[in-house]
C-alpha cells in the first residue's frame, strides 16, 4: 500500500461534509494544493484558496494586520513523517502552520481510485456541528 502513496498529489477538492448534509468547501470549490510523500516516511501538505491576493502594504513581516489575517485564512501546510496502518495514514506532525497540531497526529482513511486518492478525516465536533472532511487528490504528472 505504500508504494501507491509514494510521490506528490494535486488537489482535486477539499470538502466538509456535516452530519445533516451540510456541504462546505473550506478554501472553495477551486482550492488548491499538493501533498508529498517520500520513501524515506516525509510528507509534507500544501492547501491554498485560488488567486490569493499579493501584499500591498508592505512585505510579509510588515503588511498590515487585515493582510496577515486574509494570508492565514486562505493557506494552510504541515509536514513531518508517516506511517502507513491498513487503509489509514498517520501524519506525525513536527511543522505546522496551526501550532496546536504540532507533535500531534492526524490520521485519515486512505481510498484509493485509480490515479486518486481520497483522504478522509474521522467524524469530530465542531462549532458548525458534527463533521468529516475529505480531500481529493490527483496523482501529479
Amino acid at each position: 500500500m505504500s508504494d501507491k502513496l509514494l510521490g506528490a498529489w494535486e488537489l482535486v477538492s477539499w470538502r466538509a461534509i456535516y452530519d445533516s448534509g451540510r456541504i462546505i468547501y473550506p478554501y472553495g470549490e477551486d482550492a488548491e494544493g499538493r501533498i508529498l510523500y517520500t520513501a524515506d516516511g516525509r510528507m509534507a501538505a500544501f492547501l491554498t484558496r485560488a488567486g490569493r491576493a499579493a501584499f500591498e502594504t508592505g512585505e510579509a513581516l510588515t503588511a498590515d494586520a487585515a493582510e496577515k489575517v486574509a494570508a492565514w485564512d486562505s493557506f494552510f501546510a504541515y509536514s513531518g513523517t508517516y506511517e502507513i496502518e491498513g487503509d489509514t495514514v498517520h501524519h506525525r506532525i513536527d511543522i505546522c502552520q496551526y501550532p496546536n497540531w504540532i507533535g500531534d497526529v492526524q490520521s485519515r482513511e486512505m481510498v484509493f481510485d485509480g490515479d486518486t486518492l481520497t483522504l478522509k478525516t474521522p467524524p469530530q465536533q465542531t462549532s458548525r456541528g458534527m463533521q468529516h472532511s475529505e480531500v481529493l487528490w490527483r496523482r501529479a504528472q
